[in-house]
């Protein structure tokens, strides 16, 4: 068994935050709201009254418990003195850069001598794991253990907080109206960077914390390793394995273009004669008999006739006459 290593998470009683809820390691979800302030002592004394009456009244409408925080800092105005620079950079009159540069000196040492604060008040609203129903009424009893919210499905947890705790949201905000005070439900992010304020007094002094969408991790997470929380990490792990290099790839030559087919040859068709050209053959063989030589034949209609070669003319041969017998 590995030695175990202590975390920060462990020391949190959060376990996560997420749709706008707190969720505790026990199973205890709670919704924060943010509430504006009066100032009490300026108003006259039948307001004073008329407040406190209201205030009464919304005491005595709560039939679920709830929680006032009241949380106070340093006044950080390091976002409003990045502005009074840029807004001195981008002035082009020494006057006023001179001006801005003495009220932006003034604000800083005023508030670091004095000590501005910075009071925020919250009411929180709680939703227990027997109102959610995570646990059974048997499990309050002493020696009982009751389960965790890892062994809960979380979408059904917070499925039944919202339908738990939203009415009662929409109720003190009614009765905060009443009292003259405007109220809203703290998001995610403002909810995030509440405790790590509270965490980190020091370090979150001028800091912007991103928006929770934008990390691919939990903002803290406890080592593991195996099946195992908290287990120690090895301070030597194994080297990554090294990829093998790829084999250059070589392109392949450009193929030729092909070439054009060429057309088919086509015979001419035969010549047929039509009724004009039958008689005009007829009256053409009838004159080249009259001058003595042979009759054209005609062209068949299925294609080219041999050519026929004419018949030979026989030629009178002379025969010399016999000599003179001599007279004996």
């Amino acid at each position: 068994m590995p030695d175990t290593v202590t975390t920060t998470q462990s020391f949190l009683d959060i376990y996560d935050i997420t749709n706008d809820l707190l969720l505790m390691k026990d199973g205890t979800t709670s919704l924060i709201m943010i509430v504006d302030a009066m100032n009490f002592g300026l108003l006259a004394e039948a307001e004073q009254d008329a407040i406190m009456y209201a205030y009464a009244g919304l005491l005595n409408s709560l039939n679920y418990p709830i929680q006032i925080v009241i949380n106070s800092r340093t006044k950080d105005v390091t976002t409003y003195l990045k502005l009074l620079e840029q807004q001195e950079s981008e002035t082009s009159s020494p006057i006023m850069q001179g001006r801005i540069r003495k009220y932006r000196e003034f604000v800083s040492n005023l508030i670091h001598d004095r000590n501005v604060l910075d009071k925020k008040f919250y009411v929180v609203i709680p939703a227990s794991p027997l109102e959610l129903g995570m646990i059974a009424p048997s499990s309050v009893l002493p020696g009982k253990q009751s389960p965790g919210i890892e062994s809960m499905e979380r979408s059904v947890i917070i499925e039944k907080a919202i339908q738990l705790l939203e009415p009662k949201r929409d109720h003190l905000a009614a009765q905060f109206a009443r009292i003259g005070l405007f109220s809203r439900q703290l998001t995610t992010q403002e909810i995030i960077e509440l405790f790590y304020i509270k965490y980190n007094p020091e370090a979150a002094e001028g800091q912007h914390i991103a928006e929770s969408s934008s990390y691919s991790a939990p903002l803290v997470r406890a080592r593991i390793q195996g099946e195992h929380m908290d287990a120690q990490i090895p301070t030597n792990p194994a080297p990554a394995a090294t990829p093998e290099p790829m084999a250059p790839v070589v392109p392949m030559a450009p193929m030729p273009p092909a070439a054009p087919a060429m057309p088919a040859p086509t015979m001419p068709e035969p010549m047929v004669p039509t009724a004009d050209e039958s008689t005009t053959q007829a009256d053409l063989n009838a004159t080249v008999q009259e001058l003595g030589q042979a009759p054209i034949t005609p062209i068949p209609p299925g294609g080219m006739a041999a050519p026929t070669a004419p018949a030979p003319t026989e030629t009178p041969v002379a025969t010399p006459a016999a000599p003179p017998m001599p007279e004996i």
